[in-house]
């Protein structure tokens, strides 16, 4: 089963996790399966000038698997959605943008009226220079987000979930990684061994 470009799960299966060496592997399969899957096509798009909607959309789908892998879960929870995003904008650096408020109306507003609607509920997606990344709009029902801008700090949030995997200190994170990959793969998760964690 191909799970990247470059991977496929037996690339995972092999990996015992018993030096730095396979957690190099690991997250270069991770990040060939968020680029070849999402980035690089968002990267496509982003450019042109009515794509906001197509990149936030893309870029929610990111979020939501990001936060599994962070909770290493096999999927989002029952109703468990607007915790999800929140958790994610606010205990990654996007934190430093998004206030809880803004967080949870991005679900509601953003996330859960393009998914389902195809629009932004009460909100408005904009790319600007000159914008922040998210405000609220003024009659504080809503969110304006700056598209490009938005997408930049996740990028930014993968290369910095990428370098914490990468620290044999962050064994709780790695732990939770190899949950989701192991279910990505189809892999019977096996009691992880402390030590190669």
């Amino acid at each position: 089963m191909r799970i990247s470009r470059k991977y496929k799960a037996k690339h995972w299966e092999a990996l015992t996790f018993k030096s730095e060496a396979d957690w190099e592997i690991a997250v270069a399969i991770f990040q060939d399966r968020i680029h070849t899957r999402y980035l690089e096509h968002i990267e496509r798009i982003i450019r042109h000038r009515t794509s906001g909607f197509a990149v936030l959309t893309l870029d929610c789908a990111l979020i939501e698997t990001l936060e599994q892998f962070r909770q290493g879960t096999e999927e989002t929870p029952w109703k468990q959605g607007e915790k999800y995003f929140v958790s994610f904008l606010r205990g990654t650096s996007f934190k430093e943008h998004v206030s809880a408020e803004q967080a949870s109306l991005f679900y509601t507003n953003i996330r859960c009226g393009l998914l389902h609607q195809g629009e932004a509920k009460l909100s408005l997606v904009k790319r600007s220079s000159t914008l922040p990344l998210i405000s609220l709009t003024e009659d504080h029902k809503g969110v304006i987000v700056n598209a490009e801008t938005f997408h930049a700090q996740l990028q930014k949030t993968i290369h910095e979930y990428s370098d914490l995997l990468r620290k044999p200190e962050s064994t709780k994170e790695r732990a939770a990684f190899r949950k989701k990959m192991n279910y990505i793969c189809q892999v019977e998760n096996k009691p992880l061994d402390e030590a190669t964690a």
